[in-house]
């Protein structure tokens, strides 16, 4: 009997992700936090310039995509 797919031990996730800023064009790094779900999205204002951008994680596995997109953008 084969073992059900679980996730990686929390030591294995990567601990920060980072996306490049639509509005300014820096790259910002951010923690990221795997037990808040393998699909996340939220707002975040840029460090750098101060503009909104929608945070999207994903996790596969242990590793996390981001990519952001202006907020500006999705209404």
């Amino acid at each position: 009997m084969s073992e059900p797919d679980r996730d990686p031990p929390p030591e294995l996730f990567d601990n920060d992700g980072s996306y490049i800023c639509d509005s300014c064009g820096e790259e910002i790094v951010i923690p990221l936090d795997p037990v808040a779900g393998h699909s996340q999205t939220f707002v975040e204002d840029c460090p750098v310039c101060c503009n909104p951008s929608v945070i999207h994680v994903d996790w596969e596995g242990a590793e996390a995509r981001v990519w952001a997109e202006s907020e500006q953008d999705r209404f």
